[in-house]
Order: C-alpha cells, then structure tokens, then sequence
C-alpha cells in the first residue's frame, strides 16, 4: 500500500511533541526501536501493524488508523503498473518498457497528490535508467537519471556521500541499480560495496529485500566467491518462502545451485530443477529456456537429465 509517508511521519512527531516525549522515550515506554521511530518520523519507511500498535498505547493515538487518512487513491493502479515492470525486469523485457512508461505519464497526469507524484517520477526515472543502459548501453547517462530520481526525496544526495542518507524502500531500489551501474562504470568492488550498504539498510519484511539477496549473490559470483553467493541466494529464498512472495525464487534457486556446483555440492542439480519448476510456475518460459541453455554453454550442465 502507498501512503504520503512525510507527512504521516511528521503528524507523529507533531504528537510526540505535544506530550513532550523524546525519541528516546517514545522508544523505552514503547519497545520500538528508535532507529525505527526515527524513520517512521522521516517518513522512510511502511510501519508495521504491530509497530503501530505500540506506538499508538504510547502516543494516545490509533496510528493505524491515523494512516489510513495518508493513503493514496490512485494506489491500485499504480501498483498494477508496478507489478507489470517488476516482472519485465525480471524477466530482462526492457525492450517493451515503453509501454508501462507511457502509462506511467498518463497516471501522472491524473493525479494531483505531491507525495505520490514524486512517487510516480521515481519510477519513470528508473524505467528511463534502465532502458539507456539495456537498449542504448550509455551507462553514465543512466547513472545520472537514477541521481535525479533519489534527489526527488533526497535533495542533497550525492553519490559520493550516499552513505550518509537514510533511505525509504524506491530510493534502495534505486541505489540498488546504481550498485549494478558501477560493475561498468567502475569496479564489481564497488558494486558490492553499494550492494551491502542497501542490505543494511533494507527493513527485513521490505519486498525489495530477495532482490538485494539476488543482486549480491551474483556479485559475489562475479568476484568468485560462492560461499557468499550461496549465503545469500538462501536468505533470499528463504524469505519469498516466508512471505509466499514466489516472484524472483527462480533466479534465486539458479544462483544457489550454480554456487553449489562451483562448490562441489551434490544438492546442486536440485536447486537448478526448482529454478527450472518455478519459471514454469511463474510462465516465465522465455527466462526458463535461457537458465537451461546457460547452465548448458557456461558449466556444461545438463538440467533436464
């Protein structure tokens, strides 16, 4: 679900105020982290029902139903257009993004609410990275859009800063594309750097978190270190398991079994099977085909033996 987060944030503050409590103890009375309470208060993050419920016995406010007041209307529609480019993502369909861009600037023209604008422009951002990298190859051109697209909510960023910043769960996605940029620009080295960075930042229930896992279990491939790929092509599946979020387990199921062969574990033809099983699932066969003639060009692997 959308929702204007920085002012939903701010009311918060606006109330802890008004009973003259710190962050501090906000978070003693009421077990939340304060690190979270502060990033709730930045309106970086989706709070928990549960989190919200023990906020709202300290801050004498029903805060779950205070956020219903913050949600965007036009939240379905987005979010089926999301849906729609997260899968030609996955499934590397950049060619026909296009078509989801334009759709993006019709919706952008149909709403007026400044929070989900910037929402909207973050995304067509991305999709315009995506398409100068993949389609055209001018990754610096590319970088610079998703510079621009963090701006949007975090005006002072900069790249060689990024540290520094507190992050909400669009703005990782796009550092996590700028990780993937600097394997051409710069180094895997520094790709990998970013990429940790993002997996730190990332809340543990957040749906871009086994794309992370995915990203830095390749990276670790790249740098020809499969006990990390393995590691975390396994949190990654662990937590669409978890979350029954079965998009994406196949590409993880393929990066753990080609660290288990590179590793020398049997388990290996098994993981790759899933990999094959849950592209079918997912009526991703153009991906499927691909994952079996990889395995069969670069390890000489025969899946369907």
């Amino acid at each position: 679900m959308y929702y204007d987060l920085k002012h939903f944030g701010s009311e918060i503050r606006s109330i802890r105020n008004s009973l003259d409590l710190t962050q501090n103890d906000v978070s003693k009375l009421s077990g939340v982290h304060v690190d979270t309470l502060r990033k709730i208060e930045k309106g970086k993050v989706v709070p928990q029902q549960e989190t919200l419920d023990l906020l709202s016995s300290v801050l004498k406010t029903d805060l779950n139903k205070l956020l219903l007041n913050y949600r965007f209307h036009d939240y379905y529609a987005f979010e089926e257009l999301k849906n729609r480019i997260e899968s030609k993502i996955d499934r590397d369909k950049f060619e026909t993004l296009s078509v989801e861009l334009e759709d993006l600037k019709t919706l952008l023209n149909s709403t007026s609410h400044p929070y989900f604008i910037s929402a909207i422009n973050q995304l067509v951002l991305l999709i315009e990275s995506i398409i100068l990298n993949k389609k055209y190859d001018k990754p610096n051109e590319s970088l610079d859009k998703l510079v621009d697209a963090i701006k949007i909510t975090t005006p002072k960023f900069s790249l060689d800063k990024y540290t520094s910043y507190v992050y909400n769960s669009m703005e990782l996605r796009i550092l996590m594309n700028i990780a993937l940029l600097m394997n051409k620009l710069e180094s895997t080295g520094k790709s990998l750097e970013i990429m940790e960075f993002c997996m730190k930042s990332v809340e543990p229930n957040d749906n871009i978190y086994p794309k992370i896992c995915y990203n830095l279990s390749y990276t670790y491939h790249r740098l020809a270190m499969n006990e990390k790929a393995l590691e975390y092509s396994i949190l990654g599946i662990d937590y669409c398991n978890k979350h029954r979020d079965y998009n994406g387990l196949n590409l993880l199921y393929f990066r753990k079994g080609i660290a288990e062969y590179l590793l020398g574990y049997d388990s290996y033809k098994d993981s790759l099977k899933k990999a094959i099983s849950f592209s079918e699932i997912l009526n991703q066969y153009d991906l499927r085909d691909l994952l079996i003639l990889n395995c069969k060009k670069f390890y000489n692997i025969d899946i369907q033996s």
